[in-house]
């Protein structure tokens, strides 16, 4: 195989890896979720407009990190840029993610809370497949907009 198209196997699954982080994310499965993580992890988050961080250490640690997600509704997590640098077993990268999480607030009305989502990953390639080593979870900002459930637009 040739060094290239190692390298271009890699970012194929290292992209399958980040967009089943969303769905593990999105169905609340936290083994899925977990599995996606070496057993060593890392998973750092904060709340938004928070500076102060939390460092999830460990697989049985970092499978509750979308545990948060639980006062919605629904989320809807859509990744989008992923750029990585591979280095034989080892790979670093940036993953875009639009995150939106669905709030029902106290007088029933629907909210839709809108988070660009930029991360910072470490990822090791093990036995079963490329893994996240760390991931770094950073806000950039929050929009707040009233939403509606489907219905008919026509």
């Amino acid at each position: 195989m040739t060094e290239l198209h190692s390298i271009d196997s890699a970012r194929i699954a290292l992209r399958a890896l980040v967009d089943e982080y969303a769905l593990a994310s999105d169905t609340a499965d936290i083994e899925r979720f977990g599995s996606l993580f070496t057993p060593d992890a890392e998973f750092v988050m904060s709340t938004p407009g928070s500076a102060e961080s939390v460092t999830l250490r460990g697989r049985e640690q970092v499978k509750f990190g979308p545990s948060g997600n639980q006062m919605f509704e629904r989320t809807f997590h859509a990744v989008h840029n992923h750029v990585v640098d591979v280095d034989g077993a080892h790979a670093a990268g940036v993953t875009y993610c639009t995150a939106r999480h669905l709030l029902r607030k106290a007088d029933g009305r629907l909210e839709v809370i809108l988070a660009p989502i930029l991360y910072r990953d470490e990822y090791e390639l093990t036995d079963l497949g490329w893994k996240f080593s760390r991931r770094q979870l950073e806000w950039t900002w929050i929009e707040r907009v009233p939403a509606e459930p489907p219905a008919p637009w026509w």
